[in-house]
């Protein structure tokens, strides 16, 4: 049955109810996770609703690695407890902080880990979550209610945007500078792309984060399974994937294959297409670099994120990341010089517990010698339960923003371009984004 029919039988259905979905700022994992559950309701006789005071139930699908987001999330809640519908909060809040949310909420809840636990709370539905296959395209939530999301919905059905990012697109692949990396980024950027999730899950134990909590250890999907996933992106007319995942470079440890058996699979099927892997912890990377190196060479990889998170060995050490610096830079050189187009991105923490000024410094040189191509630096947030909790001296919410300011000179000193982004909720207004982008048209505002 088609999508279109599918929603004329609910319509039909005496037990059709009317679900909203939205998403507070989130990773695209949970905007994926956001699409499942849409397609779930569906296949169950379901509509989807675009409108929160339209609703029977409302999903709330949430965020809550930092601070700043668990606040974000509660308050969305609390706004969305004021309609006129059963309200069920999933996503990564009910488990990461638990007693935040039960003193604003007693409702139910899903978490990432057990999302099949949904089929507990619609017992009466036939199809249940595990028959519905991972989503491609990540949930786009669209309030009627708010007039500026009405305002948007109503452009992308006149095709306005899409119109517009062709248009730039297609400029792009026929100027002259249309081999360069950065112009191959802004114009995959403004391409619908299909994302991939090899794996659920992660291996790390990094003292800083509470992820872990809501969304357990490893499960890999069969490699084949995902060879067939990409064949079928590719025969629907996409040529701009991202792999995604949790933990995408431990893929594979659990059902005996690992990320570069992947993509070599992949990078093995002939067409025209481009991939975004996106992240893969600089251990594995490590790891696997001569596979890698030859997987670049073949021009299909355009992008890879990888987060260093700082730049000192005594604060990698403390955070329980990858430490060897030295190694981290000539391992991310090599990566450059295998596939020089290649845009490298990368993530890092300032402020964490002990981190001293000079240490700090070290993360900004690595940014600089390394040069990588795209980056976001983050304010330390302290959760609750976690390694970091127990660390001392903390640095002072001051303190981080001073370096963040100082971070900001710096990296303009070195000719990139440092923005405080303003498509980003108000909760992360602090975090900073550089681009090593040139000419480049860049989509991000100035502050």
């Amino acid at each position: 049955m088609k999508a279109g029919s599918d929603l004329q039988f609910a319509r039909a259905n005496h037990n059709t109810k009317k679900i909203f979905i939205t998403t507070t700022w989130t990773c695209v994992r949970r905007k994926l996770d956001a699409r499942r559950y849409a397609d779930y309701f569906v296949k169950n006789n379901h509509e989807i609703v675009n409108d929160p005071r339209k609703a029977d139930v409302i999903l709330l699908v949430t965020c809550a690695d930092t601070n700043s987001r668990t606040e974000q999330a509660l308050k969305e809640a609390k706004k969305l407890m004021n309609y006129n519908a059963e309200l069920i909060v999933a996503g990564c809040l009910p488990l990461i902080d638990k007693e935040r949310l039960e003193e604003i909420f007693n409702g139910k809840t899903v978490s990432t880990k057990e999302m099949e636990k949904i089929d507990e709370l619609f017992p009466e539905h036939k199809i249940k979550l595990h028959e519905i296959p991972d989503a491609t395209i990540p949930w786009q939530a669209v309030d009627e209610s708010k007039t500026f999301s009405a305002l948007k919905e109503q452009m992308r059905k006149l095709k306005l945007v899409n119109k517009i990012n062709k248009f730039f697109t297609d400029a792009i692949r026929k100027s002259s500078v249309g081999s360069n990396a950065l112009l191959s980024y802004y114009a995959t950027s403004v391409e619908k792309p299909y994302f991939i999730v090899p794996s659920r899950g992660c291996l790390g134990k990094c003292a800083y984060c509470a992820i872990n909590k809501a969304i357990g250890t490893m499960h890999s999907k069969p490699l084949d399974e995902l060879v067939s996933n990409f064949k079928r992106g590719l025969d629907q007319g996409y040529k701009n994937f991202v792999i995604d995942a949790d933990d995408l470079g431990c893929y594979g440890i659990d059902v005996g294959s690992n990320i570069t058996q992947l993509l070599n699979k992949i990078i093995s099927i002939p067409g025209d297409y481009r991939l975004d892997l996106h992240f893969i912890h600089p251990q594995w990377v490590i790891r696997y670099i001569d596979e890698f190196e030859e997987i670049l060479k073949s021009g299909k990889v355009y992008r890879i994120g990888s987060s260093i998170q700082a730049g000192n060995p005594r604060v990698l050490k403390l955070m329980h990341r990858y430490s060897d610096t030295e190694k981290l830079k000539e391992t991310f050189l090599r990566l450059k010089k295998a596939y020089p187009p290649l845009l490298i991105e990368t993530e890092i923490i300032v402020g964490f517990p002990s981190e001293t000024f000079e240490e700090f410094l070290d993360s900004l040189r690595i940014i600089e010698e390394v040069r990588f191509g795209w980056g976001v630096i983050y304010p330390f947030s302290c959760k609750s339960g976690t390694e970091a909790e127990n660390i001392n001296p903390k640095n002072s919410q001051e303190e981080i923003l001073k370096r963040i300011k100082y971070a900001k000179k710096y990296l303009r000193k070195r000719k990139y371009d440092v923005r405080y982004p303003k498509f980003f909720r108000k909760s992360s207004q602090n975090i900073l984004i550089y681009s090593d982008v040139g000419s480049m048209p860049n989509p991000i505002r100035k502050k």
